[in-house]
């Protein structure tokens, strides 16, 4: 048995401009995610007062709350584990006193979880962890509600940060 099949010329054109503008969109998006990604890193530059390039970034969720881990990525770079740990400080006196403006600026967006984790700052334990490298803040809380909004804070930061 034979198969014959044909195409007509602008049935093909239309399939290669079809792949064509799928590559496209596809760079254009990437495009798009690397356009997102330095004017969010740029940003936090500002906020968190260091080079965002010279340092890792770390979110976990925990089952009590959450943990943010910045370490600077030369281990002999001592003004920008400084900023980390000066920039920790601060973030815990901002988050203690419900103020999530920096994570807003930086991400240019609401960040899922801070509405609660604001609204019932009082029941939220911060605690600083130095390191050679860096330091970390470590969030505890008893209140299930709470434990989940943390956990959405630090999955969104972790996705957006990726591991910057």
């Amino acid at each position: 048995m034979i198969l014959t099949i044909t195409f007509s010329l602008s049935s093909i054109q239309n399939f290669t401009n079809a792949l064509n503008n799928n590559e496209s969109n596809q760079t254009s998006q990437h495009s798009n995610d690397m356009t997102a990604m330095k004017m969010m890193m740029e940003r936090g530059d500002i906020a968190m007062g260091f080079n965002q390039s010279a340092i890792a970034h770390q979110f976990l969720g925990t089952l009590d709350g959450g943990k943010i881990i910045i370490k600077a990525l030369n281990a002999s770079d001592r003004q920008t584990i400084d900023q980390i740990k000066n920039h920790i400080w601060d973030i815990r006196k901002d988050f203690s006193e419900g103020n999530f403006t920096k994570p807003f600026f930086i991400h240019a967006q609401e960040v899922p979880g801070t509405n609660m984790m604001s609204q019932k700052k009082d029941l939220i334990e911060y605690n600083i962890l130095e390191m050679k490298t860096g330091s970390s803040l470590v969030l505890i809380t008893n209140d299930t509600e709470l434990v989940d909004a943390i956990n959405q804070f630090m999955e969104f930061q972790e996705g957006q940060h990726q591991g910057h």
